[in-house]
């Protein structure tokens, strides 16, 4: 549709030192988010009610970011291929990896545990974190870029470095896909996988706020 002015503000948006309208998805956020209804808005009063939406999620930036630490996992992250039921598209492969120092003291624990057949707890639980935050990271980036599972997900463990100075890096690679139908996943999954998305388009919109 075509206007003259804005059905917002009602400022021209033709002319030279006219605004133009904002893209339909935009006002369709605008609305959503405001409860409003309007057919659209121009590229001055969108400006601050885009300001004033990211604002207001930006104060709500921890309870965002806490909700979606609880709820991440259950974005599927599986090592197999997808299920042969899903119908999905494939988005592209992601990646995640970090360090963490292990260090002399680590070293020996693990010497002795080893002699005596034992496992390190100290190294055991640097692995688990190193792989949480990992699979976090993947979950995370998979969402960012349109998808909702992860397949054919690989993880190696290698140590840099020897004695005070080594450390412990996990690399996790996988392909992020975009499921078409969620029928086949459980309702408590599938509303958690619905939830993630929403957060992390909100924490995206925060990112962008502009104060």
């Amino acid at each position: 549709m075509t206007y003259t002015k804005c059905p917002n503000c009602s400022k021209s948006v033709t002319g030279v030192f006219g605004g133009s309208m904002i893209e339909q998805s935009k006002t369709d956020y605008i609305n959503s988010q405001l409860g409003q209804t309007k057919e659209g808005y121009c590229s001055n009063c969108s400006y601050d009610l885009l300001n004033e939406i990211a604002v207001s999620l930006k104060n709500q930036k921890d309870q965002i970011e806490q909700r979606l630490q609880k709820i991440i996992h259950s974005i599927p992250l599986m090592t197999s291929p997808a299920p042969a039921n899903w119908d999905y598209e494939v988005i592209g492969m992601i990646t995640a990896q970090t360090t963490s120092g292990t260090g002399f003291l680590t070293e020996l624990s693990r010497d002795f545990n080893d002699f005596f057949g034992t496992s390190s707890n100290t190294s055991s639980r640097k692995v688990e974190a190193a792989t949480r935050i990992c699979k976090a990271d993947l979950r995370v980036q998979c969402v960012r870029l349109g998808g909702n599972a992860i397949i054919s997900t690989d993880i190696d463990f290698s140590e840099i470095g020897s004695g005070s100075s080594n450390m412990l890096m996990v690399c996790m690679a996988g392909t992020a896909i975009k499921v078409k139908e969620l029928a086949n996943i459980n309702e408590d999954r599938k509303n958690s996988i619905l939830e993630v998305i929403e957060l992390t388009q909100k924490l995206e919109a925060i990112t962008k706020v502009r104060v």
